[in-house]
């Protein structure tokens, strides 16, 4: 590299030497144009005097043509006028008739061309630093006219200054925090310095594992292991106080950026009271961008809330989002990210877009029929999720109520079911695209759809089948299944499929109730469930998710304020966390219950929501990373134990 660039530098200094002297050769030349000037117009001078004194020896006028010029050698003496004593007559010679008679010479014509040259070159073919003396360049550019010295500015820009700076009174100042472009301009330079300020902790919340423990500090379980590598909470006083965390996900496209709701606050006026038909409230003019972190008006006391989170601002949302109805249920848009769905309590389901402010953009309606049913939800939504690859959504409300909409058109569901007489909770099986349906009275339900052709022509219609999980009063849940969790990993393509689900590990779902219990369940093989897991400290679970990339690993939120690490490949009765899980809190004493449990797609974060605050936590490579084939032994526990009949023939280990 050192070698390529000093014989880089020498051939621009050999360019710039080669430069110069084509600027001195054409100085040269312009010199000697100028001389041969100066001598064709002497010679013209000369040309002009000879004449005069030829005529005046003549006593002629010059001829009204060129003027005549006698050849270089010198000219034939003349006698004058007048000196034979005639009587004025003038007596010619033969010399002088010689004169007379000889041509006149024609002058030469001189013809002057000048011409300029120039040369074409780029910046980056003279390098700044050169050692070439650049002197005799500057001195022809000082010599030329018109070229004047430039006076320093800058006493002038400094008494200009003086002039022109005051101070702002608090009523300016106030005005002018307030105008748009200050807080634009404020708004975004400010979230670029903090998420800069924030990289080396963002990196910690991104680790990429190598296979390898990095060797970092790790937080400590209350049994004494190790679990998590960093954490962090992310909250915003003023909008999100008192205020508890509903949902959570974590965008498809950008992996820094995750998505909250929140319930209303449990100070707001409209507490208690009945809820508003509609999810829009008149907080107009709605100029407000999303981005921006200060409130206006009414704001802060909003029902319904939604904020983009981003890892690296723990303090500050990416993005605001305001609703007249509390948000129960939210997701990103899987392939649109600048949209934003959310459920509320209204019943609707709303659009928010980043480029359009905090208000929805789109709601979907609540008209009714003449028979008085209505196309969409009129109870609180408390579930959704995205199916049919990424181009449908499914929705469930409190009152039993299951709708099908299209990703393209969320005004009006395109299939409506009524599942029982309530739902709690909703998943679905990517694999199969089967739901289970979890309700307040601890039963669950399956519906599962197939396509039939119509008339044997292209076109297709969708029939969906219900079924009711039959497990029997004592198998059930004793009452609200706060969640459901499906299996994400990809089932091997040989497993079959019974009743909807798949059967082998592909077909275990979890679910989690106020009964302080957390069941799983393979409806492949019997509507009983496999486990039923018991919380030792008798706090209702209020959330239960498997990994999306661990086949053994599930993460269980208890209203305690501790989650537990299960790893069935390692035991099918005691978390990998102990009795005593991981506290969340920072403080430990807080008191706070969890509400919501979210697993990031690369299985190793996980957000955590704790009443009105989110936590993002990493976990330790040495609980995500697989050993061996942990799916074989997991179901091998679960046939040897006599939960799975003996058809199942699991695949042989690759251990």
């Amino acid at each position: 590299m050192a070698d390529a660039a000093r014989a880089q530098r020498q051939k621009a200094l050999a360019d710039k030497k080669k430069r110069l002297e084509e600027l001195k050769a054409r100085r040269l030349q312009r010199g000697t144009q100028t001389t041969r000037r100066e001598a064709a117009k002497e010679q013209v001078e000369t040309v002009k005097n000879l004449d005069a004194y030829i005529d005046g020896l003549l006593q002629v006028p010059a001829a009204g043509g060129a003027p005549a010029a006698p050849p270089p050698a010198q000219p034939a003496p003349a006698t004058p006028a007048g000196n034979d004593g005639t009587n004025g007559e003038t007596k010619q010679t033969p010399a002088q008739d010689e004169v007379e008679a000889a041509p006149a010479p024609v002058a030469p014509v001189i013809q002057v061309e000048t011409f300029e040259m120039g040369t074409q070159t780029l910046d980056d073919d003279f390098p700044p630093s050169s050692d070439v003396d650049e002197s005799e360049e500057l001195q022809d550019e000082e010599e030329e006219p018109g070229n004047e010295s430039i006076p320093d500015l800058q006493p002038m820009m400094e008494e200009e200054a003086e002039v022109i700076a005051k101070v702002l009174t608090a009523e300016e100042v106030e005005q002018e925090l307030k105008t748009e472009t200050f807080s634009s301009f404020l708004n975004i330079a400010s979230k670029k310095v903090e998420r800069v300020l924030n990289s080396s902790f963002l990196a910690d919340l991104l680790v990429d594992y190598d296979g390898e423990s990095n060797g970092k500090k790790r937080i400590r379980a209350s049994d004494g292991s190790t679990f998590l590598t960093s954490r962090q909470v992310y909250e915003c006083s003023p909008w999100t106080q008192n205020r508890d965390v509903t949902d959570m996900d974590w965008s498809p496209l950008h992996t820094e950026l995750m998505l909250c709701s929140y319930h209303m606050s449990t100070t707001s006026p409209s507490l208690g009271q009945p809820k508003g038909a509609t999810a829009v409230k008149n907080v107009s003019p709605d100029d407000s961008p999303s981005d921006s972190l200060a409130p206006r008006a009414g704001e802060l006391m909003s029902d319904g809330l939604a904020l983009v989170w981003n890892l690296a601002m723990p303090s500050r949302p990416e993005h605001i989002f305001t609703c007249g109805s509390p948000v129960t249920t939210t997701r990103f848009h899987p392939t649109e990210s600048p949209l934003i769905i959310g459920g509320c309590q209204s019943g609707q389901v709303v659009v928010w877009d980043v480029r359009a402010g905090r208000m929805p953009v789109q709601k979907s309606s609540l008209v009714t029929t003449s028979s008085g049913n209505s196309k969409g939800h009129t109870h609180p939504i408390c579930s959704m999720q995205i199916v049919e690859g990424n181009t449908g959504l499914v929705t469930a409300a409190t009152d039993g109520r299951v709708n099908f909409w299209s990703l393209a058109n969320l005004r009006d569901p395109l299939e409506s079911l009524q599942v029982g007489d309530s739902v709690s909770s909703l998943a679905v099986s990517p694999e199969t695209d089967t739901l289970v349906c979890g309700d307040e009275m601890g039963n669950l339900y399956s519906i599962s759809s197939s396509q039939s052709a119509i008339g044997g022509g292209s076109s297709q219609r969708s029939r969906r089948q219900m079924r009711k999980i039959e497990a029997g009063k004592s198998e059930n849940h004793f009452g609200l299944i706060t969640s459901v969790s499906t299996k994400k990993l990809k089932a091997p393509a040989r497993a079959g499929i019974q009743k909807g689900f798949l059967r082998g590990s592909g077909g275990l779902f979890l679910t989690s109730g106020v009964d302080w219990t957390v069941k799983m369940w393979s409806p492949a093989y019997t509507d009983k469930p496999l486990l039923s897991l018991v919380s030792h400290s008798y706090d209702y679970m209020s959330d239960v998710q498997w990994s999306p990339t661990h086949p053994g690993l599930m993460a269980t939120a208890s209203s305690n304020g501790t989650i537990g690490l299960w790893n069935f490949a390692l035991s099918l009765e005691e978390p990998i966390t102990g009795s005593d899980g991981i506290v969340v809190e920072p403080d430990g004493g807080s008191g706070r219950g969890l509400n919501k449990l979210k697993w990031s797609s690369d299985g190793r974060r996980m957000l955590v929501a704790s009443a009105d605050r989110v936590h993002a936590l990493v976990l330790a490579e040495d609980v995500v990373r697989q050993k061996g084939d942990e799916d074989s032994r997991m179901m091998n526990h679960l046939l040897s134990r006599g939960l799975l009949d003996r058809t199942y023939n699991p695949e042989p280990s690759l251990m």
